[in-house]
Formats: C-alpha cells, structure tokens, sequence
C-alpha cells in the first residue's frame, strides 16, 4: 500500500465506509481506520491530529492477523518514509528502511540478521543513486560495527573495507579493494 492509499482510507472513513476511528472525523481526535489495500492486504491507518493524512500505518500483508509491517511518518511531512518489517514472521522486527532525502526511495536500512533483537548491520545510499555505497556491520553481535565497506566511485564494487580484525573496538585494517583506491598503488 502506498501513503497514497493509507489516505485515502482515511478519506473513505469520512464518508462512513471504513470508518473504525477513535472520535468523529471532523473532531481532530486521534483515529484508526481499516481499509484494505490494492492486493487484499489488511491496513490499518493511524491519522492522530485529524488531518486525514496518515501519520501512521500497519500492514497485515497476508491477512494472517499479524502484522508483517509499520510505516511512520517521522518527519511530519505527510509522507511514511520509515518503515519497520517482519522479515521472517516471528512477529519482531527485523529491519527498518528510510527514506532520508525524500525522493520516494528508501536510502538507509538497519538489519537484523540473526533474529537477536538488534540490529547488526546498517547498509546505505549516501549519495542517492539507488545503489548501495556503505555497508556497516557488527560481525560478532558486540554492538559495535567493526566492519565497514565503501563505494566511493559508484561503480557497485567495494573500494575499500575497514575492519577491527581483534574485536577490541578499533578499526586496525584497511583493505584496498580497487586499485583505483588504493593510495600506495596511486604512488
């Protein structure tokens, strides 16, 4: 479903079609609506200040009554450019993807690999162009990164990648993946 649909729930709910609200439409209160979205999932959108733009939105995508994913409009915009996901249906979340530049793309994920409840890896688009750039990741679930991989010329191959080799939470490696990169190859 698109924020696109989540408002237009809300529109609906105005007209009394799908109206499961906490207060009256037209009062400013806070209210949930159901709606069903494009592919039959379930949706519930959240508008809390009345404005009949959702602020807030949980997708049922499988319509088994648990929910598989949250959107959230963080910056107030009228956009949901963060999104919570149940990447494995164990009913805890697993990643979050954002939108950062408000371009409709999602630029920054934080994941879950090992259903631990924190996130050990943190992949980017620092520049926007639908390719990722920056990989982070906490190799032995420290909470600490002690690995990071760089595309610095876009051309989706690593540049470079540092690392904390011992785990005592310094960076002590770099590894020159592209000659094109590597300062002593330049010399």
């Amino acid at each position: 479903m698109t924020d696109h649909e989540a408002t237009e729930g809300l529109e609906a709910a105005d007209h009394g079609s799908a109206h499961a609200g906490l207060g009256a439409a037209d009062d400013n209160e806070p209210r949930i609506v159901q709606v069903h979205g494009e592919h039959g999932e379930t949706i519930y959108a959240l508008d809390r200040d009345g404005d009949n733009v959702a602020d807030a939105a949980a997708y049922d995508d499988d319509n088994d009554g648990v929910i598989d994913r949250i959107a959230i409009d963080t910056d107030g915009d009228g956009t949901l450019e963060t999104e919570l996901r149940d990447l494995d249906g164990d009913g805890r979340i697993d990643a979050v993807f954002v939108d950062t530049d408000g371009d409709g793309h999602k630029d920054v994920a934080a994941l879950d690999s090992d259903g631990d409840g924190r996130f050990d890896r943190v992949i980017v688009d620092s520049d926007g162009d639908g390719h990722i750039d920056t990989d982070i990741r906490d190799t032995n679930h420290d909470g600490r990164a002690d690995y990071i991989a760089r595309d610095e010329d876009g051309d989706g191959r690593r540049d470079y990648t540092v690392t904390d080799s011992d785990h005592d939470g310094h960076f002590d490696t770099v590894h020159y993946d592209d000659p094109k990169s590597d300062p002593l190859a330049q010399a």
